[in-house]
């Protein structure tokens, strides 16, 4: 007797986060969607030259993927894949390059399979839209659009850090001090700028703080345009090195963008 069971589809727009060779003519990849959050997928035959998956499965492309979930499987069964955004300018510019490999980076380190974050699905769509198109991309473009990605992925997965009370205490942060600590374990801003003998408190001018502020209270790339270049700088390394101190190990990919998060420096 057979039996007949309901079969799971998937199928959507997503961005290809990671790939590895599964064989000698597949691949295992992992892919962002909006509706269903991480994908693990099984593409086989993927780097045969018929295969039905056009444009090939790299790093931050995007495609329309159909899919098969299958029973007692942690790997969904990938069975097309048709190109949408191959973000070839992005492999043209070295910062624009660097800078996106980092947003993606993130994105498998910081969220769980099929647990969907359409706000972060959009914001990484957005970031490939900026640094894959001919709009001219700075340094202070690409500063300003790492602090806001962090800060929507933070907020995404429930982890944005405190910016106006004291983490140690409760209080309402003094706005009249130059600098502020951070203690990235306890999540956010202290009054107490850390010492000699506090190595877990991290000083902060208090100009990223407010940066971070109008970011946290305008919810838009735009809100932190006008901040200087280094401010940014500063912020992103910031939120970075918290990052890193969430998912408990280094992010390398960070190295090229924010040197201040490599070890010993």
């Amino acid at each position: 007797m057979d039996l007949l069971f309901d079969v799971a589809t998937i199928e959507c727009e997503a961005v290809c986060v990671r790939h590895w060779d599964w064989s000698e003519t597949s691949q295992t990849v992992s892919l962002i969607t909006r509706d269903h959050g991480l994908v693990r997928c099984l593409a086989k035959g993927s780097k045969r030259e018929k295969a039905p998956f056009s444009g090939g499965l790299e790093i931050a492309t995007v495609g329309h993927m159909v899919s098969i979930v299958r029973p007692n499987s942690e790997l969904v069964l990938l069975t097309s894949w048709d190109l949408l955004d191959p973000v070839y300018l992005l492999r043209s510019d070295l910062g624009r390059y660097h800078a996106a490999m980092y947003a993606i980076d993130l994105i498998p380190r910081l969220i769980n399979d099929h647990d969907p974050h359409p706000e972060l699905y959009d914001a990484i769509r957005d970031v490939l839209r900026l640094l894959g198109s001919r709009i001219e991309c700075g340094e202070g473009q690409i500063a300003s659009l790492l602090v806001w990605y962090q800060w929507v992925l933070l907020g995404s997965i429930g982890s944005a850090p405190e910016l106006r009370a004291d983490v140690e205490d409760g209080a309402v942060l003094d706005p009249g001090r130059d600098v502020y600590g951070f203690d990235a374990h306890r999540g956010g801003f202290t009054q107490d700028p850390g010492s000699a003998g506090r190595g877990d408190i991290w000083r902060v001018r208090s100009e990223t703080l407010e940066l971070l502020r109008r970011l946290d209270e305008g919810g838009e790339m735009g809100s932190i345009a006008e901040a200087g270049l280094q401010a940014k700088i500063r912020a992103g390394a910031l939120l970075a090195m918290y990052i890193r101190t969430l998912v408990g190990h280094e992010i390398r990919s960070a190295y090229p963008i924010f040197p201040q998060t490599r070890p010993g420096i």
